[in-house]
């Protein structure tokens, strides 16, 4: 039995997009500028929301909306790239469990710097597991973080990460643990 992927164009094999691209290189590099064009703006405007899954919904839907009709909706399909990412069937009830637990932790606010780095590497790492959609995932986990982090006193300066580093570090965070994360998070981060 083959599996047809419903974000993919059955013809070309590129994601479904709101441009009519049906060339790989062409797709991914509209997506690129234009999501590139989303983040800038996001550094800068804050995304108003809750720190939940709508609202980490709504920061894919503005970065990749401009490109594919489905963007900020939770996948239907399973993923994988290293390791699993989450069953697409669970996603909602995992997520709202995960966004409640940081509603708890208060968003990670009036923490040390020490609990902060531990808090935010465990929520980063669980909403990498998570993967709640089909393509984009990492850069709108960046701009949520990002902007996270800034409302809780932080600054934690993803962009300046290494990124087979970066890579090399949420991968295990998916099978190991989340130190080598943290060490990446420690030594990009400030006081706000």
């Amino acid at each position: 039995m083959t599996f047809a992927d419903p974000y993919l164009d059955p013809a070309s094999g590129v994601l479904r997009n709101t441009l009519g691209l049906t060339d790989r290189q062409e797709c991914d590099l509209a997506e690129m500028r234009l999501s590139t064009m989303r983040v800038e703006q996001l550094a800068t405007t804050p995304l108003p929301g809750l720190y939940d899954l709508a609202h980490l919904q709504a920061f894919h839907r503005r970065i990749f909306g401009d490109i594919y009709p489905w963007a900020g909706e939770i996948r239907r399909v399973n993923i994988a790239k290293s390791a699993m990412f989450a069953v697409w069937q669970q996603i909602e009830a995992f997520g709202q469990e995960l966004f409640e637990e940081l509603e708890k932790e208060r968003y990670l606010r009036d923490l040390g710097r020490d609990r902060f780095l531990d808090r935010f590497t465990h929520y980063f790492a669980e909403v990498n597991a998570l993967h709640p959609f089909r393509e984009g995932n990492g850069r709108t986990q960046r701009a949520f973080f990002r902007q996270l982090a800034r409302e809780a006193g932080w600054r934690v300066a993803l962009h300046t990460l290494d990124r087979t580093a970066f890579i090399d570090a949420n991968r295990q965070s998916m099978t190991v643990s989340n130190d080598a994360l943290r060490e990446l998070f420690d030594a990009v981060s400030s006081p706000a």
